[in-house]
């Protein structure tokens, strides 16, 4: 069974911008960080498939056209803000912290790599599928490494040699 936000990014992305704003509506709290989860992790995805690290030239006109098909009154979309947000997916510059600006234009720039790789609904599904398996992997805890099992300190040497002899202490400790 798909979640709420695995069906909510998958409207996203088909273009259903009617059902993927009905479907934000009903979303809680837990629901809100696991479609913020996998739209960063589409988002990435998609950076990555598009941009190689070392490209800004590629990335700042990519992000112009984003903006000429999305903003045209060149208000919504903060260029720094939106190149950064690239950078940091091409892991070339930190992150930047979730507010409503940088999710905004992260939904911008996701809708437009997605858009251009003229996907079908068959590769989009695809899409989906990878960027949820890539973020259940990420969130998955890290199996623990067992501790070393504990080792005698004493060389073996030592632990094979008999107990000392204490006879003739105790026959020096009765004639005392």
């Amino acid at each position: 069974m798909t979640s709420a936000p695995t069906a909510a990014l998958t409207y996203l992305v088909a273009g259903q911008t009617g059902a993927h704003e009905r479907q934000l509506a009903r979303f809680d709290d837990n629901q809100w960080q696991e479609y913020l989860d996998l739209l960063s992790g589409l988002f990435v995805l998609t950076a990555e498939r598009r941009f190689r690290p070392g490209e800004p030239a590629a990335v700042i006109r990519f992000v112009a056209s984003v903006r000429e098909r999305f903003d045209p009154a060149g208000t919504a979309i903060d260029p720094t803000v939106a190149e950064t947000l690239m950078y940091a997916a091409l892991g070339q510059h930190d992150t930047l912290p979730a507010t409503a600006e940088t999710i905004t234009t992260q939904t911008l720039l996701v809708v437009a790599l997605v858009t251009d790789e003229g996907l079908s609904p068959a590769g989009l599904a695809d899409l989906i599928d990878d960027t949820t398996t890539m973020i259940a992997l990420q969130s998955e805890p890290a199996e623990l490494e067992k501790p070393p099992e504990a080792v005698d300190p004493a060389p073996a040497e030592e632990a094979d040699l008999p107990a000392p002899d204490t006879t003739a202490d105790d026959d020096r400790a009765a004639q005392q």
